[in-house]
């Protein structure tokens, strides 16, 4: 969509301009067709033509219209008598020695007046002194005494200018030599960033550096001719086919130029495959046409003063793409490939003497690793040649919306805030030939216009031929009504004579068979933009996140939004390419909201959860709502195979804050474990659950904690569990650093709350320094495997594991009934109490001892006690221990270890807090053979 809400184009002042741009076409087409180059003189006229046709849209003045009208009518006749004959004049020989010697003298002098306007003395002496050079090599070529009198004293008057910028550069010593300092949007990179962009400068084998403000003063003028020190570029199999060889543009033209004029008609691609890159050129130029404004020549250096890209007849040329996450340069000659019969095979322009397609094709050619292109869509590749935003929409996927999407299309180009390019699929070959298209094909869209009820788009097809027969297309005389061809100034005549690639579609017809829409937005739509580079090692998180996400790069984003309107944000994604081949990553954004901007671990339901594509690029859009929102933003791949460096930007029309959310704390440990046939206790709801793998954590004050606001130093603790995906998993968190059998809600500390599968986790923003008991079980018992435990902790911490219970004691498993009437007695409350289940305990030395009970049949489960007493005679008993309060747990009760002596002795008595029949087990541990006897009444 457009955010422009007001028209920004008066309709009389944008038709003045077209007409004066009309009126200087007009003088081109005329010279060149007295220069007998006629097949630029009819693209020229046909040019004309259709600027006058479109001007006379709601032309008020009759006398005016006609005028327009006449004359449009005179060129297209014109036009058509140059197409009539069977060939055209050939363009003028290529340019001599002295010719070229003389343009690069020139060139170098240009170049040093500008330099000596800028003061910079010491780049100025340099390129006046190669002028005079090069000079002396054109006078030796001279017949004519007369013109060489004249260059030798031209050559005398640049030596002396020379000369005094020596004096001068003497005076103000070292002043002349100051370059500009780095661009200052790298100063706030950190380190981790410049690693990144480091890592990324390296694309197919070759080094691109990042692009930096003194590259505006790169040197072009050389004694001679430069070439590309990174060698010659791999040719494509077509071009091989056919190579003749590779020249330079002085070569084959006889009048080479960098821009002639920039018209998205006269582009043709040729055999490399890049249609992507074509179309990509066809809706740049023809933005550039229709809003007078540089987007896709600016990024050609050399320019002049007033900056315009210029032909350097000393061959090199500096292209800036923005690739791999910042502007780069890149850095290439002039030389093209040429067939065998001397034609260029590799992008160009109907004017055969310009060259700004082909440069720059070449340069992101280069880039990509050769003309052997292994293909891309338009998005990616007007990205890398304008930095206008990229979106691709499927207009087969369910979410499409066919009409918000004919809105936004229509706005944005009309506006001038969108580039559009579409692509065409897999399409059956009956298919192709009955509706004139190209499968797996990228197409540029030129104009967008809704009239008369119908959603129509000019599009052409970068092989500059090959046309749509379906509705609206040339061969449509039932669609095309005289008032709708006079409404869109289109010659149904002249495009059934003329096949340039060129054809009306209607939008319901493109929705059906084509497969995606590309849409490259204009960043300046956002007042507010950031961007971070960020590297994602390897080894960082799990292979596949569908069950932890904690360890992906994960992003803050925080905004305030005022008023009763929400506002626009965007996500741009861009993966680092190293390499010419297939993109296997498949990777995505997804946006969760409510989040405080903490990092999420659960993939769970986001806001906007993200589509995997194996695209370098993943756009999310999204309008925040009124009122201060916290996001988090997290990058997903479905698979992580190997190390990915990316660059995230943030587009926003209201301020924001955008951050990295760390991974972790200061403080982090890895501890495996394992599920054994012995430990493998299961949920809470068994009887074996105390049985789990627990761990003391000791969590330090910080070193400025004093005892006295010990108590406030709260503490951020991090603990995840991972386990076999089968597993359903859970930890919690008890105060104590002791085994703990059982735990109610109330004695948690913290929990990963429900089991999960695979991978489950706690977070704690306040805990206090203190001793913990963590406990880690699966939901079934008996579930045996591995598992990786990981604490993190803003405050320093130990770690140990907790025995299990009873080890390095002696075990003695006692069975036993509670029988109605006869040992089911009850709590001391009754008055048979010392009838419940009893058994002497005789020990030959000092014995550690300390006894668990659970019940194993008794539904429901009772509330229960173990106790311990010492016999001080016949009459009187002493307890010295007991399991507490009488409880219900499933795990049963245990009690504190005690110490008996041989000497005296002890009993024990398990029983319910009421009469109850029923049976348990019991668990004697003890650190010395002991003698255990029950006691019958």
């Amino acid at each position: 969509m457009s955010f422009n809400n007001n028209d920004s184009y008066n309709n009389e002042k944008r038709k003045e301009s077209m007409l004066m741009e009309a009126f200087t076409l007009a003088e081109q087409a005329v010279f060149a067709d007295k220069n007998k180059i006629y097949d630029v003189a009819c693209m020229l006229y046909t040019e004309v033509a259709q600027i006058f046709l479109q001007c006379l849209e709601n032309e008020s003045n009759l006398n005016r219209g006609q005028q327009l009208r006449t004359k449009a009518a005179e060129y297209i006749s014109r036009a058509e008598y140059l197409k009539s004959q069977k060939e055209f004049v050939p363009a003028k020989r290529p340019k001599s020695l002295l010719e070229n010697l003389m343009e690069q003298a020139l060139f170098s002098f240009d170049q040093a007046l500008n330099e000596d306007e800028k003061n910079n003395y010491g780049e100025a002496i340099y390129l006046y002194t190669l002028s005079a050079e090069t000079y002396l090599k054109a006078v030796k070529e001279m017949n004519n005494e007369e013109e060489s009198s004249k260059l030798k004293q031209k050559i005398s008057d640049i030596i002396d200018r020379a000369e005094q910028l020596k004096d001068l550069q003497k005076k103000e010593k070292g002043n002349s030599l100051e370059k500009p300092l780095i661009n200052s949007n790298n100063t706030d990179l950190t380190p981790q960033e410049l690693e990144v962009l480091r890592i990324s400068s390296y694309v197919n084998n070759q080094k691109y550096l990042p692009w930096l403000s003194v590259d505006m003063y790169e040197r072009f003028s050389y004694s001679n001719l430069f070439i590309d020190p990174d060698g010659l570029l791999e040719l494509s199999l077509e071009q091989k086919v056919q190579f003749g060889g590779w020249k330079r543009p002085s070569q084959i033209m006889s009048d080479p130029q960098m821009i002639y004029f920039i018209s998205s008609n006269s582009i043709i691609q040729d055999i490399v495959t890049d249609c992507s890159f074509v179309a990509s050129l066809c809706v740049s130029s023809a933005y550039e046409k229709r809003f007078k404004k540089p987007l896709i020549t600016s990024c050609i250096y050399p320019q002049n003063k007033n900056g315009k890209p210029i032909y350097n007849p000393s061959g090199k040329y500096l292209i800036k793409l923005l690739f791999n996450g910042i502007h780069r340069k890149v850095i290439i000659d002039d030389l093209l490939p040429v067939s065998r019969n001397g034609k260029l095979m590799c992008t160009y322009t109907k004017n055969h003497n310009e060259l700004w397609a082909s440069i720059i094709e070449k340069a992101y050619m280069k880039l990509m690793g050769g003309y052997n292109f292994p293909g891309s869509n338009p998005g990616i590749d007007l990205y890398a040649l304008t930095g206008w935003i990229p979106e691709m929409i499927f207009n087969k996927d369910k979410t499409f919306n066919q009409e918000s999407t004919w809105k936004r299309i229509l706005n944005g180009l009309n506006y001038g805030d969108a580039l559009i390019t579409v692509s065409t699929g897999d399409l059956p070959p009956e298919t192709c030939e009955s509706l004139g298209l190209v499968p797996n094909h990228a197409y540029a869209v030129l104009d967008i216009r809704e009239v008369q009820g119908l959603r129509l788009l000019q599009v052409k097809n970068p092989w500059s031929h090959k046309r749509w027969k379906g509705p609206f297309s040339h061969l449509d005389n039932q669609n095309w009504t005289q008032s709708l061809k006079e409404a869109l100034n289109y010659d149904q005549l002249g495009a059934l004579q003329n096949d340039d690639g060129i054809f009306w579609i209607n939008y319901e017809s493109l929705c059906t068979y084509f497969d995606s829409l590309h849409i490259n937005w204009n960043p300046s739509l956002f007042k507010y933009r950031f961007v971070m580079h960020v590297a994602w090692p390897s080894y960082a998180g799990p292979k596949k996140d569908h069950y932890n996400m904690g360890n992906n790069p994960q992003f803050g984003l925080k905004l305030n939004v005022t008023g009763n309107q929400g506002a626009a944000v965007w996500l741009l994604l861009s993966k680092h390419i190293l390499k010419k081949e297939e993109n296997k990553d498949y990777i995505t954004l997804h946006l969760y909201d409510n989040t405080q901007c903490k990092r999420i671990y659960y993939p769970g339901k986001p806001l906007i959860p993200g589509v995997y594509i194996n695209s370098p690029h993943i756009l999310v859009r999204f309008n925040a709502p009124p009122g201060l929102t916290e996001y988090t933003v997290v990058v997903s791949q479905v698979e992580k195979k190997s190390s990915l460096n990316f660059t995230i930007r943030v587009y926003s029309v209201i301020p924001f804050e955008f951050f990295e959310i760390p991974r972790g704390n200061n403080f982090e440990k890895r501890i495996s474990g394992f599920w054994t046939k012995e430990n493998a206790g299961g949920n809470i709801s068994h009887p074996t659950f105390y049985r789990n793998p627990q761990y003391k954590l000791s969590i330090s004050p910080s070193i400025s904690s004093s005892a006295k606001n010990a108590n406030q130093d709260k503490v951020n603790l991090i603990i995840m569990l991972e386990a076999p995906k089968s597993f359903p998993i859970n930890i919690k968190l008890v105060k104590s650093g002791k085994r703990i059998s059982n735990c109610s809600s109330k004695d948690l500390t913290g929990s990963s709350n429900s089991y999960r599968h695979g991978f489950c986790y706690l977070e704690l923003d306040d805990v206090e320094p203190d001793d913990y008991t963590i406990i880690v079980s699966t939901f079934d018992p008996g579930l045996i495997s591995g598992f990786f435990l990981t604490i993190s902790c803003s405050h320093n911490f130990s770690t140990t594991v907790i025995p299990p219970e009873g080890e390095g004691y002696q075990k003695y498993v006692l069975p036993g009934d509670w029988i109605e009437n006869k040992s089911a007695m009850g709590c001391s409350l009754y008055k048979d109490y010392f009838k419940n289940p009893r058994y002497i305990i005789e020990a030959s030395c000092p014995t550690k001892l300390f006894i668990r009970m659970q019940i194993t049949k008794m539904n429901p489960i009772p509330a229960m006690n173990v106790s311990i007493f010492e016999r001080i005679n016949m009459s009187e008993n002493k307890e010295i221990i007991s399991s507490g309060p009488y409880t219900n747990t499933t795990q049963g009760v245990v009690t504190k270890e005690i110490l008996i002596y041989p000497d005296k002795i002890y009993f024990v008595v398990f029983s319910t807090w009421k009469p109850e029949p029923g049976k348990f087990l019991s668990y004697i541990y003890v650190d010395n053979p002991i003698k255990i006897k029950q006691i019958l009444e």
